[in-house]
């Protein structure tokens, strides 16, 4: 129902949401500008995991002013830290990133970022 929303306040900044593929199709044009004779490219990836290292407050605040509708359901989602089980009974708290698989970590990732 949102996906308008978060596509309007995205933009074109980013290539995980509202184009389908769009990361695939953005390495891929890479590739093909590499192959050219007469061209050169440079990639650079990132690969430390940038979902983990998210600041929610901040990202909250952001969403909360860019893509007011999408705000509510993340607030209600992030707002307080989740408990991440330990099989030895322990647990830790998750308070920064966004989950992982959860289906709006893509939306709430881009529109942080």
């Amino acid at each position: 129902m949102l996906k308008e929303d978060i596509i309007h306040a995205v933009g074109t900044l980013q290539t995980c949401v509202g184009l389908e593929s769009g990361i695939e199709a953005a390495i891929h044009a890479v590739r093909k500008s590499f192959e050219e004779d007469n061209s050169e490219c440079l990639l650079l990836v990132d690969a430390d995991n940038a979902f983990n290292k998210l600041n929610r407050n901040v990202s909250l605040e952001n969403i909360k002013r860019l893509c007011h509708p999408m705000y509510t359901y993340l607030y209600n989602s992030y707002n307080t830290p989740a408990m991440l089980y330990l099989e030895n009974g322990d647990h830790l708290l998750s308070q920064e990133g966004v989950t992982q698989g959860e289906n709006a970590a893509m939306a709430m990732y881009a529109l942080s970022t």
